[in-house]
């Protein structure tokens, strides 16, 4: 049996950059987590961790992963514990199919629309949406974002991003600005489109995605931050509720 802290590990879940995540056990509460820990014991990746930490220390929303400690293990890495999703990956849960019905992307959507409109209120920028780090829940029709490795908190004009999934990753990004809101909301398009069998590369959709979807998703991924929608200009949660009626008052047929 393997422990870390308080905690047994039960198996290894994935692996980023700088760090290896598992599902674990707490030992005396017999609660179920997730950890989070650095793989190479430098200061910059155990500053990214710490600084992940940080972040979620102030998030509290139903589809965002809660902090549950944060403490340094007997080898000297350092380890974030947070609450385990239940769930499958948004791209393992199209492996099968290739492709999500539109009204699952929909409201898929629009549950990250909310948890992205808390982080943005809170001065983050997720930094890294994309399909992987989606979970999606179909029991409790909730969908996570999750991994804050690559987040900012109230970037400034001399910002860069920690890194970024270039496939997914807004074009402002990629040149060596700021994130901003605006870069979230472009990778979030992009995982729509990826999730509904499209191709993330050139933005186009499978001809069977309703209209007002295809013009919603158009509209965040459109190349100019400028050009895009924002918070300010428009409430997008309503927007896409709007789309969803408008569009699947019947059920849209994939054939």
């Amino acid at each position: 049996m393997t422990v870390i802290g308080s905690y047994e590990v039960i198996r290894q879940i994935g692996e980023g950059g700088f760090g290896r995540t598992y599902e674990a056990r707490h030992l005396l509460l017999d609660e179920r987590a997730c950890l989070k820990q650095n793989i190479d014991l430098t200061k910059d990746d155990a500053e990214l961790l710490r600084q992940e930490a940080k972040l979620l220390w102030q998030v509290h929303h139903y589809s965002l992963p809660a902090l549950r400690d944060f403490f340094r293990a007997p080898d000297k890495s350092y380890v974030l514990a947070m609450s385990f999703i239940d769930g499958k990956p948004l791209d393992k849960s199209i492996a099968k199919h290739k492709a999500l019905h539109p009204e699952d992307v929909s409201w898929i959507g629009q549950r990250l629309l909310n948890a992205l409109y808390y982080l943005h209120n809170k001065g983050i920028i997720h930094g890294d949406v994309k399909p992987p780090n989606v979970i999606v829940q179909p029991p409790e029709h909730n969908a996570v974002l999750v991994d804050y490795g690559l987040s900012s908190l109230r970037p400034h004009r001399d910002t860069k991003a920690a890194g970024y999934t270039a496939v997914f990753a807004a074009p402002e990004v990629m040149d060596g600005k700021p994130p901003i809101p605006e870069s979230d909301l472009y990778s979030l398009g992009l995982t729509m489109i990826y999730a509904l069998g499209g191709d993330p590369i050139s933005k186009l959709m499978p001809d069977y995605v309703p209209k007002p979807l295809q013009e919603f998703l158009c509209d965040l991924v459109r190349y100019n931050a400028v050009d895009r929608p924002n918070w300010e200009k428009q409430d997008l949660v309503a927007r896409l509720s709007d789309v969803r009626q408008e569009a699947f008052g019947k059920r849209v047929s994939k054939k």
